[in-house]
């Protein structure tokens, strides 16, 4: 039997030491690969705008810093709703899970369904007031872990069923998630009484639907004027008009007064009979009208899931130009694709034109999911007429509620001549107004509530 020699010897153990070195290092870029694809894979990214990240998992932590829209996570845990995430710097905290990109409603189910909210109380004997303010007269208090249905949100105010009276608790006082709570249903009407409902509402062209229990009517068509009637839910009223958002209503014993239109349901044409009316003396047949669809190109603006304002707005647009171009209105677009249009240049191509009046169509987004609805803005006096008539054509014909017309301090409308105004058509934080305005219904509706009020708007 031969020996190896010395040199022999050696070269097997470089070739084992090789064979072992590539094993090691297969092994070590196959571990590199698996892990880099888990991180990519379980890494997020804010499509929502900004959102603000907290120090625990609820609206009454402190916000610890924000987050911009393409910032990417990769989430730790999950605790009531909320997420516990890290960013790629190192920062962590807490963000909703309403706001998160694998909660959107690029979900189908999510966004054919829709849902409804729930407040639950963080603490014991919690204030609810009457109104939206905490200076109003406190009705009752909630205590801890106590549920309400959430009706409607005014800023940092939520308007929750409260037993069987409508009641306003603080949001920071609250946790909102997704759901509804049953509530008992409403004492039936007696066939004599709904006889005499009937030949009531008999008298008056439209009728008006209390949706919820306790409903306030007031005496003026705002929120801290004084309760004159409490009416339970599904009870009737004639209708009798309209006044910013709110309904003017007459009860069964003769009260007049008014009713939020969040509150309720009605069955009036009284807006759309008007323009039809006055459609005959309106001189807005060749006028030139500005359509501004908000963002554009790199400027996405709010998104859900896999849906951009931006595309959203284009779309409405195109659908209120066609119906204009109908009727025989000039139309103007300050972009007719997906492309970037800065703000300045928007209210140039508008002035420039010297047209009649400017239109800017957005969809809002906020960081509290019950915010809804549509909001008309102007920034001078001279716009606040063509702004309250598309105002009230809107809370007659679409599914979202109005929030009424507010001053608006936007650049676009601020650099246009008046009329000009700025609508905000729901909220792309919101799943029910998603699912309202994912349908293509509910962009012909925005296009007849415009024809509408500009036909009202221009008279002779």
């Amino acid at each position: 039997m031969s020996k190896n020699s010395p040199s022999q010897t050696k070269d097997k153990k470089k070739n084992t030491y090789l064979v072992f070195s590539i094993i090691i290092l297969t092994l070590f870029i196959i571990a590199f690969a698996l892990i880099y694809h888990v991180k990519v894979k379980s890494t997020k990214e804010v499509t929502t705008g900004v959102i603000n990240m907290r120090n625990g998992p609820g609206i009454t932590y402190d916000i610890s810093q924000q987050i911009d829209q393409g910032s990417q996570y990769q989430v730790l845990e999950e605790k009531h709703d909320w997420k516990h995430i890290i960013l790629d710097n190192g920062q962590s905290g807490w963000i909703p899970n309403w706001l998160a990109n694998d909660s959107l409603a690029n979900n189908e189910e999510e966004a054919k369904a829709g849902t409804g909210f729930i407040a639950t109380v963080l603490s014991d004997q919690v204030n609810v007031y009457q109104d939206d303010s905490t200076n109003s007269q406190v009705i009752g208090q909630a205590n801890d872990n106590e549920k309400y249905n959430i009706l409607y949100q005014s800023g940092d105010m939520i308007n929750i069923q409260y037993k069987d009276d409508i009641g306003w608790i603080p949001q920071n006082q609250i946790e909102i998630t997704p759901g509804v709570i049953t509530q008992a249903p409403g004492r039936q009407q007696t066939k004599e009484e709904k006889a005499a409902t009937d030949a009531f509402l008999a008298n008056y062209d439209a009728s008006v639907t209390a949706t919820a229990a306790g409903v306030h009517i007031r005496s003026q068509a705002s929120n801290d004027s004084e309760i004159i009637y409490k009416g339970q839910i599904h009870e009737k009223f004639a209708y009798l008009g309209q006044e910013g958002a709110y309904y003017h209503v007459k009860a069964q014993d003769g009260t007049e007064g008014y009713l939020a239109n969040w509150l309720a349901e009605s069955d009036s044409t009284a807006m759309e009979d008007k323009a039809k009316s006055l459609a005959n003396t309106s001189t807005i047949k060749g006028k030139t009208i500005v359509l501004d669809p908000g963002h554009g190109g790199s400027d996405p603006g709010a998104i859900r899931g896999d849906k951009q304002e931006k595309n959203v707005t284009l779309k409405t647009a195109q659908v209120v130009k066609g119906l204009l171009e109908d009727y025989g209105v000039n139309v103007l677009m300050t972009r007719e694709d997906d492309t970037f249009v800065d703000l300045a240049p928007r209210a140039d191509i508008y002035n420039q034109a010297q047209a009649d009046a400017f239109i800017s169509l957005h969809y809002d987004a906020a960081e509290e999911t019950t915010v809804s609805g549509t909001t008309v803005y102007y920034y001078d006096d001279a716009s606040i007429p063509l702004s309250e008539n598309v105002q009230a054509q809107l809370m007659e014909k679409m599914p979202l509620a109005s929030n009424g017309t507010r001053f608006g301090n936007f650049q676009v409308i601020r650099d246009s001549k008046p009329p000009a105004i700025l609508i905000e058509l729901g909220y792309m934080s919101n799943p029910n107004d998603v699912k309202a305005f994912s349908q293509d219904e509910y962009y012909q509706k925005v296009a007849q509530s415009i024809l509408n009020a500009l036909i009202i708007n221009y008279q002779e």
